[in-house]
């Protein structure tokens, strides 16, 4: 037998050869304190957004100023805890570590992306930062409250030149404007998103020309006669959502300025929705397209709580969620035939000899309209390219925030064919600014497109979908997304997990072919 001894050990060289073959030992003391520094990290975040939470849904108006610094002190916290020198010397030792499984690789990974970033922003800019933007957010509200964007007007320019600021400490190639779009969907820039907006302009704008040209509107008699009432639409919105699969033991349902989604984990998910009383629609598809906010961070993978890897996979994927259940299952004829008896049953009287088909002609109305989150399908990235294009200007220098308000309503004239009767519907009608969030919108538009690609996919494999959805059975489909999207967190780049969930690289051909169907089937024209 060929061996070597060394003290007290003796060892086949055959064995050697082996050991040599495998991988180093992943440096596991290592590995434990860069989680326990992250989820210290993930814990502080947490309570931060269920600050931010209180602050859109009850806290009283005199809390404001309190509610700034309170946030201010927790995105510091978080921040120096994300700056921590050690953190760099641990992902030091970590990197190229081949012993690394998929989700520590990920982990490692992430966290070398967060820290790179946390590391270029001062601590008192992400102080200054967090008490502008809660700041801002109280003043947007109540300009859009009285119609009066000179109440917002120093926030905001003042959330441009932060935003600027913030660009600048990132570092960018070639436009201010990449730093800020990478923060919410990596490696999002204007030169990958402007073909793609050019590309739905070319092939959504002649759909919607056609339908206008053509002058067929449905009856809308049935719901603009008539008042909702809040109950009824609270009750209907409770129905849906538990229907789908949000789990209501483990979030809540609550009424907001803006609709928004939020919570620490996913025992802890809320989100919120609005009502009117003249038109039932915003609230029912709101509470679905934040349902599917919810159901997507509900079905986060728990053994990674805490852990990068285990979050949900940038703002495009989640938007895939909100628009799948919103749009392409919420605005289906067949959702609306398994619906039509609630409608009946809260709406006895408004909804009198109202069919499945008038219902959904009505949900699918194709027009123009002033409001982002009220738009159709074929509409919605219009609205989207109208942010993008107006970002672009005021984070390049090229728009003066006291022209703001007319360029938006001058660019909806010339895009949409509407203009906007006060600032509330024109530029105020949007949290986004007021939160910092510029780079944000273009997110919506990669959810469309994601959306439709997963639904696709979806149906090769689920091929009784839409008799399913017909008879109220979502289950097949969440189970399908918690299978391909929810619980791979963030293990994979988003444009990698859409590749890896459908079989096909991020494309807008399945979004261009689900709407070329729907507005045959609808209006009868063809692309």
């Amino acid at each position: 037998m060929n061996s070597v001894s060394w003290p007290g050990v003796l060892l086949n060289i055959d064995m050697i050869q082996v050991m040599r073959r495998l991988p180093p030992r992943i440096p596991m003391d290592e590995y434990e304190e860069l989680m326990e520094r992250l989820k210290d990290i993930a814990l502080v975040r947490q309570v931060g957004g269920l600050l931010s939470w209180d602050q859109e849904v009850l806290m009283p108006p005199k809390a404001a100023a309190l509610r700034a610094e309170q946030l201010a002190w927790v995105s510091k916290e978080g921040h120096v805890r994300q700056t921590d020198p050690k953190i760099g010397e641990l992902l030091e030792k970590l990197e190229g570590e081949r012993g690394l499984d998929e989700v520590q690789m990920a982990n490692v990974r992430l966290a070398r992306e967060s820290y790179d970033k946390a590391t270029k922003l001062p601590t008192e800019f992400v102080t200054e930062l967090a008490k502008h933007n809660s700041k801002s957010v109280i003043s947007w509200t109540e300009a859009r409250e009285k119609n009066d964007f000179s109440i917002f007007r120093d926030d905001l320019a003042k959330s441009i030149e932060l935003a600027r600021k913030k660009a600048d400490y990132l570092g960018y190639e070639t436009l201010r404007y990449d730093a800020l779009l990478d923060l919410y969907e990596s490696g999002l820039s204007v030169s990958r998103l402007d073909p793609l907006f050019q590309g739905l302009r070319d092939n959504v704008a002649p759909l919607i020309k056609a339908v206008n040209e053509r002058g067929e509107r449905p009856d809308m008699s049935w719901v603009e006669n008539n008042r909702w009432s809040q109950e009824g639409q609270e009750a209907l919105s409770q129905r849906v959502s538990e229907a789908i699969g949000f789990d209501f033991e483990a979030g809540r349902r609550d009424a907001s300025t803006h609709p928004f989604c939020g919570g620490p984990n996913p025992d802890d998910v809320r989100w919120t929705t609005r009502y009117s009383e003249i038109d039932p629609f915003g609230s029912l598809y709101g509470s679905m397209h934040e349902t599917g906010h919810g159901t997507y961070e509900q079905g986060r993978p728990r053994n990674l709580d805490f852990q990068p890897a285990g979050t949900a996979n940038g703002l495009g994927v989640h938007e895939s969620q909100s628009r799948l259940w919103e749009n392409q299952i919420g605005r289906s004829l067949e959702f609306c035939e398994w619906s039509l008896p609630m409608w009946k049953e809260h709406f006895p009287e408004n909804m009198s000899g109202v069919t499945a088909e008038q219902l959904w002609k009505s949900v699918n109305l194709l027009e123009p309209s002033l409001i982002r989150v009220e738009a159709d399908e074929a509409t919605y990235n219009i609205h989207i390219m109208i942010r993008y294009e107006i970002e672009k200007m005021m984070i390049s220098g090229d728009l003066e925030v006291d022209d703001l308000p007319d360029k938006w309503d001058d660019m909806y004239e010339e895009y949409l064919g509407v203009r906007a009767p006060n600032r509330s519907l024109g530029v105020l009608q949007d949290i986004h600014w007021s939160m910092g969030a510029i780079g944000y919108f273009p997110t919506y538009t990669l959810g469309n497109l994601y959306s439709a690609q997963l639904l696709a996919a979806a149906r090769r494999d689920l091929p009784d979908h839409d008799e399913q959805v017909r008879n109220g059975e979502f289950g097949p489909l969440l189970e399908w997304m918690r299978t391909r999207v929810h619980r791979r967190g963030s293990i994979l780049e988003p444009a990698d997990l859409i590749e890896e969930a459908t079989g096909t690289p991020p494309s807008p051909e399945a979004f261009v072919e689900y709407l070329e169907k729907k507005v045959e089937r609808l209006y009868g024209i063809t692309a």
